[in-house]
């Protein structure tokens, strides 16, 4: 019997206690297969610094806490040093995926992170698996959903299986939601400035005709995660 890679979880914070009590939680009841746990702190705040490794290091999801400490903290800093952080892990524990989770999600139901890597690694056309969360913008409520809105705007989405799983493939954007991300996609470089997120994911379509991403499930299925963070953290996106 072959025993599964460990897929390492790289959880990014910038400072609410609330969002990422309730975040952790959720994930130690509901995220299969993903571990070590690694905390990414971006806030700058040496007291919730020192509150993170109080309340979550030896608990359910036991791992460490690494303070980025930039002065210049935002959005895109803190990603690149994710993206660095990650190739980092990839060499030192010799796996190539990880599951990134900002601190402003719970999740709906169990998600088995083996079953997502499975479709990845058969797959190698898939730059991430993401969850697909409630609709959120107010053209994503008007519309009725997140892939709705998108659809609206001339994108383009199929439903795709493998005869056990189902995943809704696209070339849409790359969503920093939660994600399982193969180290190929953690190859290209996180950009500079702000809209970094929309502009990695056109960067990378543009430069890879055959690259999609993918949400989990059935286009029918109810969102798997929950978005919390009511008001923005941080800057620079």
């Amino acid at each position: 019997m072959t025993v599964p890679s460990p897929i390492p979880l790289l959880v990014l914070t910038n400072g609410r206690p609330d969002c990422i009590t309730k975040t952790l939680r959720s994930a130690a009841e509901h995220l299969r297969g993903a571990a070590p746990m690694v905390i990414l702190d971006d806030s700058g705040d040496d007291v919730y610094g020192r509150w993170l490794e109080d309340e979550f290091i030896g608990g359910p999801l036991d791992g460490h806490v690494l303070h980025l400490n930039n002065q210049e903290r935002g959005y895109w800093r803190a990603m690149q040093a994710v993206w660095r952080y990650a190739r980092y892990v990839f060499d030192y524990m010799g796996v190539d995926k990880a599951f990134f989770l900002e601190d402003d999600f719970t999740f709906n139901g169990d998600v088995h992170v083996d079953d997502l890597a499975g479709v990845l690694d058969a797959h190698p056309h898939l730059i991430q698996m993401a969850l697909l969360r409630q609709p959120w913008f107010g053209n994503e409520v008007r519309l009725g959903g997140l892939i709705e809105a998108l659809e609206a705007g001339g994108q383009e989405f199929t439903e795709t299986t493998d005869g056990t799983h189902s995943w809704v493939e696209h070339r849409a954007c790359f969503t920093g939601n939660p994600s399982l991300i193969p180290r190929r996609t953690f190859e290209r470089d996180w950009p500079e400035g702000n809209w970094s997120e929309s502009r990695f994911g056109r960067a990378l379509f543009a430069a890879e005709p055959d690259a999609h991403g993918a949400y989990w499930g059935r286009r029918t299925d109810a969102p798997r995660v929950e978005h919390i963070g009511h008001e923005r953290a941080g800057s620079d996106y």
